[in-house]
């Protein structure tokens, strides 16, 4: 085999199906990431219930609800990066409801300097917010700074046993629980980057099939001188 057909058929074709692959591949993981958001802006959008039983995170991640009673002092603060000012902290604090059970509340997001000011109040309220299991605690995650109380990623578990809660976090949305929390938009920690990647590919395998084509050119030219 000549040096030509050995580059097409080895090199040239095998690296343009690739990188075309990957641009395809790329394309339905944006197909199938525009679905998950759209089926969450979809549950965001509906109107609350209350707290339904036998919850599990695949039939209620992010389903609106309405909970009733009362917020406990203790609390706990994951840090967190806030958009225009640096670090914050996420609040998350145990809710005791009319039945006397406890879940966990998410607050929203505070400022570094505002930690220390944080009061939570006793008093009787309804909170309205989304169903969430968070998944941020991975091999590299630092343990929690218990002295400090300082925490580095939302690990429900973890957080409930602190708490003395059940492992039940609903993400506040409406009826803010303090003016100074700020919600952040829960689609915004979803990445979908995927139509980047994809024309990024696509325009990789263009640039490999010229590439290619120039070199079996140039081979050609260089036979025919010779």
């Amino acid at each position: 085999m000549n040096k030509k057909w050995f580059f097409v058929v080895f090199v040239a074709v095998p690296g343009f199906l690739a990188l075309v692959s990957l641009g395809v591949w790329q394309t339905k993981r944006l197909a199938w990431k525009e679905t998950i958001l759209e089926n969450i802006n979809y549950n965001l959008r509906a109107e609350p219930s209350s707290l339904p039983t036998g919850l599990n995170n695949t039939e209620h991640n992010y389903k609106m609800v309405k909970v009733e009673g009362s917020l406990e002092p203790r609390s706990i603060f994951i840090l967190t990066p806030v958009k225009g000012s640096g670090a914050g902290f996420r609040v998350i604090s145990p809710f005791k409801q009319k039945d006397g059970s406890k879940i966990l509340i998410d607050r929203g997001v505070i400022k570094e300097k505002e930690k220390n000011r944080l009061e939570t109040l006793g008093q009787k309220r309804s909170v309205i917010g989304y169903l969430f299991w968070p998944n941020e605690t991975d091999y590299f995650t630092p343990e929690p700074n218990l002295k400090l109380n300082i925490w580095f990623s939302r690990d429900l578990e973890k957080m409930a046993s602190f708490l003395k809660a059940q492992p039940i976090l609903v993400v506040a949305t409406e009826n803010r629980l303090d003016p100074s929390i700020k919600m952040q938009d829960p689609t915004e920690q979803i990445s979908n980057n995927h139509l980047q990647y994809a024309v990024t590919w696509f325009l990789m395998s263009i640039l490999w099939f010229g590439m290619s084509a120039y070199f079996i050119y140039k081979i050609i030219e260089k036979k025919k001188i010779e």
